[in-house]
């Protein structure tokens, strides 16, 4: 049952990577106006609360709690570096990234719970 979730989350990424190069439009709209350093940092700490979610098998809050901590201190360590920018606006994509995981997931554990009772006792 895991891996046919797996296999559906990399399923919708690869669709949605298909959609964003075929339509120029699309392309345009997402990746000139919030920058592909933005789009990089929500897609890596979804995948990274994805990670964090499957292996460690933590709680959704801790996960939650955690890489907004990870989020803060890289940027602010960023800003503090000669060579990197600690941006707020990567800050705020990462906390999009942490934030859309743990909505999909919710919705999948309360839609999970509620389509796991057996047929025959929904009927009484």
């Amino acid at each position: 049952m895991k891996t046919r979730h797996h296999l559906l989350f990399f399923l919708m990424l690869l669709l949605s990577l298909v959609i964003l190069f075929i339509s120029d439009d699309i392309r345009t709209l997402i990746l000139d106006t919030t920058g592909i350093d933005s789009f990089g940092h929500i897609i890596s700490f979804f995948i990274l609360s994805w990670l964090l979610s499957s292996i460690l098998k933590l709680p959704l809050l801790n996960i939650g709690i955690c890489l907004i901590f990870y989020g803060a201190l890289s940027e602010i360590g960023q800003y503090y570096l000669g060579f990197r920018n600690g941006e707020f606006r990567d800050f705020v994509a990462d906390l999009i990234g942490i934030g859309l995981f743990m909505l999909l997931k919710w919705f999948a554990i309360v839609y999970g719970k509620r389509h796991s009772v057996p047929h025959y006792k929904q009927l009484k």
